[in-house]
């Protein structure tokens, strides 16, 4: 430790180099924890002002209350929103059934015999 000291202290050049890493280093981390920190703050205060304006007699007392009924809140929607994924793969797999009757359907179609040309025949005599 002592070695490195002196080796700062001895060429003020490379010490002045360190410092200026070190404080952009510092600046990037903390431009995105302050940038983080405001989008949470925001949309903290976007939520809060939601349900002020919707429901003000019915307000939680505490943001412990808050934070509760908003997890609770997205957990139901999250519920929601898996049977919703299900029932829309499951009605892929009705079409894709569906579609593959439907080819089978035409290609008996295309086996079926030519009427006309039954008829054509029974007309020469």
């Amino acid at each position: 430790m002592e070695g490195i000291v002196r080796a700062m202290t001895e060429h003020p050049l490379a010490a002045m180099a360190v410092c200026f890493a070190v404080l952009l280093i510092v600046y990037f981390l903390f431009k995105r924890l302050i940038k983080l920190a405001l989008i949470l703050i925001i949309v903290a205060v976007a939520i809060g002002g939601y349900f002020y304006f919707q429901h003000p007699e019915s307000r939680p007392t505490n943001l412990k209350d808050a934070v509760e009924k908003a997890r609770t809140g997205a957990g139901k929607a999250l519920d929601q929103g898996k049977e919703a994924y299900e029932k829309g793969k499951e009605l892929l797999d009705k079409g894709k059934n569906a579609v593959e009757k439907g080819k089978d359907a035409a290609g008996d179609i295309g086996k079926l015999p030519d009427r006309n040309k039954e008829a054509g025949d029974r007309r020469k005599p």
